[in-house]
């Protein structure tokens, strides 16, 4: 069974959101842990806002940028690059 690098670059495009989702809703309940207040609407769609103070109680926490914090914004520059890749690698008709 072969499988087609459009399905191949789509289904990496959903794993890669899958782990963006599931890494900003960690980063989302570490910051409730701490005291900072996010809103239940923020989960998803306002993580953006909350990364800087993510990143600040990391660093006076421990000294050290948390993991979670490129963890983010690796898997979100996958995600663009995995749908740029899908379009691309459409064939045109």
């Amino acid at each position: 069974m072969t499988v087609s690098l459009p399905l191949l670059l789509f289904l990496t495009f959903v794993a890669l959101g899958l782990i963006n989702f599931a890494i900003s809703v960690t980063i989302l309940r570490q910051l409730i842990r701490s005291g900072v207040k996010v809103g239940f609407f923020e989960i998803r769609w306002q993580v953006h806002r909350h990364l800087k103070t993510y990143k600040e109680l990391g660093i006076a926490r421990t000294g050290t940028v948390p993991p979670l914090y490129y963890g983010y914004w690796i898997t979100l520059v996958g995600l663009l690059c995995a749908a740029v890749l899908t379009l691309a690698s459409l064939p045109s008709s």
